[in-house]
């Protein structure tokens, strides 16, 4: 491996580090805790899913851009088009990406709207929704499944990324699984509640059980691959 791509690589976990321990802190700290379960989140906790959404597109760009043959700061990653175009100058084919255009150019707009815009509606700071966290956890999955496909495109990823790429696909479909189901839910007749309760939890769990990856049954790159687990946010 060259030590351009060895220093991609220890970019990326280190980010990937920071936004683990951002994701804990929300989880083990009684102050940062929401109020209520499908409440809103405001205040230090909602500024800290902010930094995350910025630490999460600051480390898809420098993944990006990085393979890029001469710099470019004029290109941007808000549309289809700007990332088909930021692979086709990286001489990397394309189609393999297109299932993540979606979350990553809304990770790039709510980017936009927190660093440029101070994340407000009107004139007034927008609270952190259940919305958001949906959003969020799409994010936290959609970064690393886009930089192990780019690992596989360069014919670099190890024995571990190949596995956690797989199962991080599986994830985001079983998250956009969850959104529909949570969408679905107010019109669920009172005795049927209950029913569509397990099935979410069942759903929560299919994601949480799919993004386990036991590092023991390899040999080389132990322990690479983990994600901050979306249970957390």
């Amino acid at each position: 491996m060259s030590a351009k791509a060895d220093l991609l690589e220890t970019r990326f976990r280190l980010n990937m580090s920071r936004i683990s321990g951002l994701v804990r802190l929300l989880s083990s700290h009684e102050a940062l805790k929401p109020s209520a379960v499908f409440g809103t989140s405001s205040g230090a906790r909602a500024d800290i899913l902010r930094s995350i959404v910025v630490f999460l597109h600051t480390t898809f760009e420098v993944a990006l851009r990085s393979h890029l043959p001469k710099p470019n700061r004029s290109l941007s990653f808000y549309s289809r088009t700007d990332l088909d175009k930021a692979l086709k100058l990286s001489g990397i084919d394309a189609p393999p990406f297109r299932f993540l255009y979606p979350p990553l150019t809304q990770l790039a707009k709510r980017r936009q709207r927190i660093v440029h815009e101070a994340d407000l509606s009107g004139n007034e700071p927008n609270d952190w929704s259940i919305a958001d966290d949906w959003q969020l956890i799409m994010w936290l999955l959609a970064v690393p499944t886009f930089y192990y496909q780019l690992r596989i495109s360069l014919h670099a990823a190890s024995m571990v990324e190949r596995p956690m790429y797989e199962k991080l696909r599986a994830a985001m479909a079983n998250h956009v699984a969850f959104g529909k189901q949570l969408l679905a839910f107010p019109a669920v007749s009172r005795e049927l509640r209950l029913q569509a309760l397990q099935e979410t939890v069942v759903t929560l769990e299919s994601i949480i059980s799919t993004l386990h990856l036991d590092p023991r049954a390899f040999t080389a790159d132990s322990g690479k691959g983990a994600v901050p687990s979306p249970n957390h946010c």
